[in-house]
Protein backbone atom coordinates (compact mmCIF):
# COMPACT_ATOMS: atom_id res chain seq x y z
CA UNK A 1 0.00 0.00 0.00
CA UNK A 2 1.34 3.02 -0.68
CA UNK A 3 1.87 6.74 1.22
CA UNK A 4 -1.07 8.97 1.22
CA UNK A 5 -0.31 12.24 -0.09
CA UNK A 6 -0.01 14.86 2.72
CA UNK A 7 -1.71 18.59 2.49
CA UNK A 8 2.32 20.05 2.61
CA UNK A 9 3.49 17.82 -0.06
CA UNK A 10 0.38 18.38 -2.63
CA UNK A 11 1.19 22.10 -2.26
CA UNK A 12 4.36 21.59 -3.18
CA UNK A 13 3.46 19.70 -6.26
CA UNK A 14 0.97 22.30 -6.95
CA UNK A 15 3.67 24.84 -7.33
CA UNK A 16 5.44 22.94 -9.44
CA UNK A 17 3.08 22.11 -11.51
CA UNK A 18 2.05 25.69 -12.00
CA UNK A 19 5.78 27.17 -12.67
CA UNK A 20 5.84 24.21 -15.15
CA UNK A 21 2.49 25.46 -16.89
CA UNK A 22 3.61 29.55 -15.96
CA UNK A 23 7.11 28.72 -18.21
CA UNK A 24 5.15 26.82 -20.91
CA UNK A 25 2.99 29.57 -21.49
CA UNK A 26 6.38 31.65 -21.77
CA UNK A 27 7.34 29.45 -25.14
CA UNK A 28 9.72 27.35 -22.89
CA UNK A 29 9.85 23.18 -22.21
CA UNK A 30 9.21 22.20 -18.56
CA UNK A 31 9.81 18.92 -17.17
CA UNK A 32 9.19 17.46 -13.55
CA UNK A 33 12.76 16.04 -12.48
CA UNK A 34 12.56 15.21 -9.04
CA UNK A 35 9.65 15.59 -5.93
CA UNK A 36 10.81 19.33 -5.60
CA UNK A 37 12.79 19.98 -8.85
CA UNK A 38 11.83 21.37 -12.26
CA UNK A 39 13.58 21.47 -15.61
CA UNK A 40 13.49 24.15 -17.77
CA UNK A 41 15.09 24.20 -21.90
CA UNK A 42 14.45 26.59 -24.30
CA UNK A 43 14.37 25.72 -28.44
CA UNK A 44 17.36 24.33 -30.27
CA UNK A 45 19.40 27.19 -31.25
CA UNK A 46 18.82 28.26 -35.30
CA UNK A 47 21.21 26.86 -37.65
CA UNK A 48 23.92 28.73 -38.78
CA UNK A 49 22.99 30.78 -41.81
CA UNK A 50 26.23 30.31 -43.45
CA UNK A 51 27.64 33.89 -42.33
CA UNK A 52 29.97 31.65 -40.01
CA UNK A 53 29.49 34.42 -37.21
CA UNK A 54 26.12 32.64 -35.54
CA UNK A 55 28.25 29.51 -35.39
CA UNK A 56 30.86 30.83 -33.28
CA UNK A 57 28.39 32.24 -30.47
CA UNK A 58 25.40 29.74 -30.52
CA UNK A 59 25.59 27.06 -28.13
CA UNK A 60 25.16 23.21 -29.79
CA UNK A 61 22.10 22.26 -27.33
CA UNK A 62 19.23 24.54 -26.23
CA UNK A 63 20.29 26.29 -22.62
CA UNK A 64 18.49 24.69 -19.24
CA UNK A 65 18.40 25.71 -15.99
CA UNK A 66 16.97 23.30 -12.78
CA UNK A 67 15.26 25.39 -10.35
CA UNK A 68 13.94 23.77 -6.94
CA UNK A 69 11.97 24.61 -3.77
CA UNK A 70 13.90 25.21 -0.27
CA UNK A 71 12.58 26.18 2.64
CA UNK A 72 14.72 29.23 4.31
CA UNK A 73 13.80 31.31 7.20
CA UNK A 74 10.60 29.40 7.34
CA UNK A 75 9.95 30.54 4.14
CA UNK A 76 9.09 28.36 0.77
CA UNK A 77 11.40 29.52 -2.19
CA UNK A 78 12.14 29.06 -5.71
CA UNK A 79 16.15 28.44 -5.98
CA UNK A 80 17.95 28.15 -9.06
CA UNK A 81 19.99 24.78 -8.95
CA UNK A 82 23.98 24.78 -9.74
CA UNK A 83 26.19 22.17 -10.13
CA UNK A 84 29.19 22.45 -7.94
CA UNK A 85 31.60 20.57 -9.61
CA UNK A 86 34.31 21.72 -6.35
CA UNK A 87 31.98 19.51 -4.55
CA UNK A 88 30.68 17.33 -6.40
CA UNK A 89 27.40 18.14 -6.06
CA UNK A 90 24.68 20.79 -5.81
CA UNK A 91 24.14 24.05 -4.94
CA UNK A 92 21.48 26.74 -4.56
CA UNK A 93 20.91 30.27 -5.11
CA UNK A 94 17.37 31.58 -3.98
CA UNK A 95 15.35 33.68 -6.51
CA UNK A 96 11.90 33.99 -5.04
CA UNK A 97 9.08 33.47 -2.64
CA UNK A 98 7.27 30.48 -3.82
CA UNK A 99 3.90 32.64 -4.19
CA UNK A 100 6.17 34.91 -7.24
CA UNK A 101 5.64 32.49 -9.47
CA UNK A 102 4.84 34.83 -12.90
CA UNK A 103 8.40 36.81 -11.86
CA UNK A 104 10.31 33.86 -11.62
CA UNK A 105 9.37 32.25 -14.85
CA UNK A 106 10.36 35.43 -16.41
CA UNK A 107 13.65 35.19 -14.72
CA UNK A 108 14.17 31.69 -15.86
CA UNK A 109 13.25 32.76 -19.27
CA UNK A 110 15.86 35.10 -19.26
CA UNK A 111 18.55 32.37 -18.61
CA UNK A 112 17.27 30.08 -20.99
CA UNK A 113 15.47 31.65 -24.03
CA UNK A 114 17.54 32.75 -26.78
CA UNK A 115 16.93 36.25 -28.30
CA UNK A 116 15.23 36.57 -31.08
CA UNK A 117 17.12 36.97 -34.45
CA UNK A 118 14.26 39.43 -35.63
Amino acid sequence: MGARPTPHREALEHALRTLADEVTGLGLHATITGPLTLSVRGDAPAPDLGDGVAHLFEPAAPLSQSVTIESRGGRLWWCWVWTDAERGGHDSEPILPVEEVDEVARRIRTVVALPSAT
